[in-house]
């Protein structure tokens, strides 16, 4: 039988998914510039994270700077890539982290991939493919370098996290506080940035929810979950995204993408049961 102490990391990271997935629709009603959003939602995510730390005090350490630097470039990144690409395509090349944590860790720590995290990493890009396999379409290059790009500064985000140096929870803020001094310029600036209702609400829950609320659990679960498998389990989020869509534009998903969400799915729950059991035999 599972602990609880064992299982808080993974879930944690599930519900941080669960808030990630929300981004999709929420910028569907804001008809703003792209660093505009960028901007208003790590504003509002630093409030709420700040809130939840009940401090602003980061040390620059490598680790807190790495990770950091690496989440603000991760936010710039994949939100152009979505204006220079299909939004199919952006988030597919953006799951190419889990590929980058093997080759950052085997390049910076020596740290060779054992067989079943190669194995887990490969179905779960075999589930990603299915997923959009209907709809990815070409896209332009510029956009999908950006979005492999911002695969490599997500991995980032996992690996540096685990550093002894890093403190995710100060990491994290450093981020936001980048992507503010970076983005609110061009919100206060920005003509499409009106009085529109519907705009700001959705602005707000995407700050709020989509991103501070996410990291809240992100930072509760990441020192708590293997860089891989924490990974991995983001992987839910594209895989939601077009559930909330659904939900609330009645899109159905096509078979592969049912087939790909499934595939992720079960990979995800079956690799974290399997190293569960191996803990549990080994402990």
């Amino acid at each position: 039988m599972f602990s609880l102490g064992r299982r808080k990391g993974p879930l944690c990271m599930v519900a941080a998914s669960l808030c990630w997935s929300l981004g999709g629709l929420c910028i569907k009603f804001i008809p703003w510039g792209a660093m505009s959003i960028v901007g208003m939602r790590a504003l509002l995510a630093a409030i709420v994270f700040s809130l939840f730390r009940r401090s602003l005090k980061i040390k620059f350490t490598w680790g807190n700077v790495l990770a950091g630097a690496c989440l603000a470039a991760t936010t710039i990144l994949f939100v152009f890539a979505n204006q220079l690409t299909t939004a199919a395509a952006a988030i597919l090349l953006q799951f190419s982290a889990p590929i980058f944590i093997i080759l950052i860790e085997l390049v910076l720590y020596r740290k060779k991939p054992k067989f079943s995290e190669a194995l887990a990493v490969s179905i779960t890009i075999l589930g990603m493919l299915l997923f959009f396999a209907g709809n990815l379409g070409a896209g332009y290059l510029p956009g999908n370098l950006l979005a492999i790009a911002s695969g490599l500064t997500f991995a980032g985000v996992f690996v540096f996290n685990k550093r002894p140096d890093a403190d995710p929870t100060q990491s994290v803020m450093l981020g936001f506080l980048i992507n503010v001094v970076a983005g609110v310029p061009f919100l206060l600036l920005d003509p499409l940035v009106g009085a529109d209702p519907t705009a700001w609400g959705f602005a707000i829950a995407l700050g709020v929810v989509q991103v501070g609320l996410a990291y809240v659990f992100f930072t509760l679960g990441i020192k708590g979950t293997p860089a891989l498998l924490a990974c991995l389990i983001t992987a839910l989020e594209p895989v939601l995204n077009p559930v909330w869509v659904f939900l609330a534009q009645g899109e159905t998903p096509g078979w592969f993408s049912i087939a790909g969400g499934a595939v992720i799915v079960l990979t995800v729950v079956g690799y974290n049961v399997w190293l569960e059991r191996r803990r549990t035999n080994t402990g």
